[in-house]
């Protein structure tokens, strides 16, 4: 059996939850601040992401880290193409954890419209879908923001990513759909609905 296929088993059948360790850019100095590396310990941004790398391989090899419970872990593009204990990350972690992983390929939030953050664009998508698949990466995911119950602005949340779902799935990767309706959105029930109904007009259901 390939490890796809025992990875997609895992995710089917298997229970869990599936770790973030996608903090990017912009986020990065806040998550090393939590983790108690205050800003100013790096002179540039390849030192940074050496220093969050550390800090995620510390997570990842902790005994504590392993497929009993977790059942994916999301990771940065940079962190796909760094190394734990010799092995590529996602080889570490399919191979001795038994995580299954996965990679973020949004480029964050666009401004608000129509109540909501569509992704900004990701003309790359097929480049990094590619390499994604040559480092042995299960799957993907991508994230949007509602924050008003709009029907218009949630409907065009999720063309957006069905849309960028297909070309994922096309290449043979399984994609996580993220559009996040935000806890403060003011009518957050009905934007739940008006996302719930969306997704379902998109969903192909094919009759027993």
């Amino acid at each position: 059996m390939s490890s796809f296929t025992q990875q997609l088993e895992k995710m089917k059948t298997h229970p869990g939850f599936i770790a973030a360790l996608d903090q990017s850019g912009g986020s990065t100095p806040k998550a090393l601040t939590s983790y108690g590396i205050k800003e100013g310990a790096w002179s540039n941004e390849e030192e940074m992401f050496a220093i969050v790398h550390q800090m995620r391989t510390r997570i990842i090899t902790s005994p504590s880290f392993t497929g009993e419970r977790i059942l994916g872990a999301i990771l940065f593009e940079n962190t796909m193409d760094r190394a734990i204990e010799g092995q590529s990350s996602a080889d570490y972690l399919w191979n001795v954890k038994r995580v299954v992983p996965f990679l973020k390929v949004d480029k964050g939030l666009a401004a608000e419209e129509n109540g909501v953050h569509l992704m900004k664009p990701m003309p790359d998508l097929s480049a990094l879908v590619a390499k994604a698949k040559t480092k042995r990466i299960f799957g993907t995911k991508m994230r949007s923001v509602i924050n008003q119950a709009d029907s218009a602005g949630i409907k065009n949340i999720v063309s957006q990513q069905f849309e960028a779902a297909e070309q994922i799935i096309g290449a043979g990767l399984i994609p996580i759909i993220e559009p996040e309706v935000d806890i403060h959105c003011p009518e957050k029930a009905k934007g739940e609905a008006l996302l719930k109904a969306a997704l379902l007009e998109k969903l192909i259901i094919t009759p027993c």
